[in-house]
């Protein structure tokens, strides 16, 4: 880790991003500029978009994991197709019928004790010139019962609003591996192809913040406040969540107390109520005491997140899927699912948890797979949000009982209203949040398809990244090159891939709007023709910056955590040093291009030990310091 330059501007907290904008809430916006609001709306729409359409691709993994087959259906056109896994359907009823046999045997729900989770990771998704089309290019994961436990895909997307309504048009999966869970996964193509790219470097980096697009009608001012309200107010609850998530895999059992409101409750199904820091505190060291013992692993990655904001502004839903990756090396190891359905209010500038309910869904031991010491899948389910391509109320399948959590009507957090000025920069974070979570997702595709030259074109100017074990290189060329001469170009036949997933984005934007930092998760499968995969974990923290008008990264830095020597052995079967022993060794790059700064400090994984990581901001409820702030 070397010393960061200076962040632009003030680091701005989750709370002070919706507080910005909540002073925009209650009062129109007055007409000073008609053309500058005019854009702002256009802008306001495109972010909208964007979200709207993750959203819509959440909800299909969502109800894949609980065999909702009829609203699957429902997210598509009514010539929407499905590509999937050799198969073509068209229409919403052809759709669910064919998920309905080929996943749930032929019934609503999935079979009792059985699961399938898919995990949706890396979206890129960009808008047409109109804001009425778009594209997407995600990742999946599928963990499954049956003969065929994992499978992973590229998938591509299109996207149409219809009727005021955003559906797919058309969701191909493109299969990369696929296994048993008993020796896992391998590719399923000799020369596994390169899907075509529907962004480049800039566009997934260009924030839709209306600049390029034709001025709205300006007589919808009143609802600007309130929508870019909403819009802060999702980016607070999305952080909030994947917070969460890594004080989690810490065991940072204090500071996830503190991410509670005084009388928050947490609420395990099955399990009991916990209402209060210090009974929360007590839940969570049922898990043991704070803090990594050396060989240990918790990490829980946050997947699948939808988000919904009560129309107050200060009440927000989120529901997820926590995927649990548990044990100690030279003991036992451990898959969970877990669902989580949870309530988080703003008082003042801050959002903290006021509710957390959790419904463990599955539970696998690692050695055994899922029938083979799995807990049953509960019956019980966090309820699901309106339908975002019908409007309706989600219909449940029989086998399942949705447990009710409505918005209890906070009061608005009314304020003054606010000047244009200062709605173009409460948009322009929100739009960065979306463009920061493109370019961080091209990343990893870029590094799975070797694309060095358009990875180099994801940096600024004078942008620094860290190649692990050997140094960081300054500069697009020097990058470049150092891409190719350590990893040199794509070959042919391509039976390897590393599969390399930037996931869960924690995004703190400065108040200019102008740069950003950004801590995320590395999820990585690698998986090879000829052997059994294989996975590697890291957390990178970058930082970025608006350069002609477009977010690149000024600083990419990764650590990595830990690394299997094989799927079999798992994070539960590693001798002591493994990490430098698996580690690909930096030397012929640093004899032929040697880095522009030093590495400092460790080179390599450390697990089974258990060594510092950095985060770039304090805790977002309390304030506190975490044990390695970044400078």
């Amino acid at each position: 880790m070397i010393a960061r330059r200076p962040f632009l501007g003030a680091l701005l907290s989750s709370g002070a991003a919706v507080a910005a904008s909540g002073r925009l809430a209650a009062a129109p916006l007055p007409l000073d500029d008609e053309a500058r609001l005019g854009r702002l709306l256009a802008g306001l729409d495109r972010t909208e978009s964007l979200r709207a359409v993750k959203r819509l691709q959440a909800s299909f993994a969502q109800y894949v994991h609980h065999g909702l087959w009829d609203e699957i259906g429902a997210l598509f056109a009514a010539d929407g197709t499905l590509a999937w896994d050799g198969a073509v359907m068209m229409g919403p009823p052809a759709i669910a019928a064919h998920l309905r046999k080929a996943i749930g045997g032929g019934m609503d729900g999935l079979p009792a004790g059985t699961v399938h989770a898919q995990l949706l990771m890396t979206p890129v998704v960009t808008l047409s010139p109109s804001g009425e089309q778009a594209r997407g290019r995600w990742h999946e994961v599928r963990m499954a019962s049956g003969p065929h436990a994992w499978a992973a895909s590229l998938l591509t997307a299109d996207y149409a609003r219809l009727d005021g309504r955003w559906r797919i048009t058309r969701l191909v999966n493109h299969p990369i591996f696929a296994g048993p869970f008993d020796t896992g996964w391998r590719n399923l193509s000799d020369d596994l192809p390169v899907i075509p790219y529907a962004y480049t470097p800039d566009s997934a980096g260009r924030p839709e913040t209306g600049a390029d697009a034709a001025p709205q009608p300006t007589d919808r001012l009143s609802e600007v406040g309130p929508r870019l309200a909403a819009l802060a107010a999702e980016d607070a609850a999305r952080n909030l969540q994947h917070i969460y998530g890594y004080y989690i895999d810490r065991k940072m059992w204090d500071d996830v107390a503190d991410l509670f409101a005084p009388e928050g409750v947490l609420t395990i199904d099955g399990v009991g109520r916990f209402q209060g820091r210090a009974a929360i505190l007590q839940a969570l060291e049922r898990d043991g005491p704070a803090g990594l013992r050396h060989g240990e692993l918790n990490d829980h990655p946050q997947f699948n997140l939808t988000v919904e904001i009560a129309p107050s502004g200060v009440e927000a839903r989120v529901r997820g899927l926590d995927l649990g990756m548990t044990g100690r090396n030279g003991g036992d190891a451990a898959w969970t699912f877990t669902t989580f359905d949870n309530r988080f209010l703003k008082r003042g500038d801050t959002w903290a948890i006021a509710g957390m309910r959790l419904y463990p869904d599955a539970r696998a031991d690692y050695y055994k797979g899922w029938d083979g010491g799995q807990s049953a899948t509960s019956r019980r389910i966090a309820p699901f949000p309106v339908h975002p391509a019908s409007g309706m109320a989600v219909r449940y399948p029989a086998n399942l009982a949705p447990v009710s959590h409505p918005f209890n009507g906070e009061a608005i957090d009314a304020r003054p209203g606010g000047s244009i000025a200062e709605a173009e920069t409460a948009l322009a974070r929100a739009a960065a949040f979306d463009a920061i979570e493109n370019i961080s997702s091209a990343l990893g595709q870029y590094l799975n398809d070797s694309r060095w030259y358009e990875l180099s074109r994801l940096f600024t100017v004078d942008g620094w990244r860290k190649s692990p074990s050997a140094g960081y290189y300054q500069g697009r060329d020097r990058i470049w090159q150092m891409q190719m001469t350590r990893n040199g170009p794509l070959r042919r036949p391509r039976a390897f891939i590393p599969l390399h997933l930037r996931i869960q984005p924690v995004i703190h934007v400065a108040p200019d709007g102008r740069s950003a930092k950004l801590r995320t998760r590395l999820l990585q499968f690698n998986s090879a023709n000829a052997r059994e995969g294989s996975m590697t974990a890291g957390m990178y923290e970058d930082q970025l910056a608006i350069e002609d008008g477009i977010w690149r990264f000024s600083f990419d830095d990764i650590d990595h955590i830990w690394l299997t020597e094989s799927y079999a052995k798992g994070w539960a079967r590693l001798p002591e040093g493994a990490g430098q022993a698996l580690s690909r060794s930096p030397a012929a790059l640093l004899q032929t291009m040697p880095p522009d700064r030093p590495i400092e400090g460790r080179a390599y994984p450390p697990f089974p030990a258990i060594d510092r990581l950095w985060f770039h901001y304090r805790n977002p409820v309390s304030g506190r310091t975490p044990p390695n702030l970044l400078p």
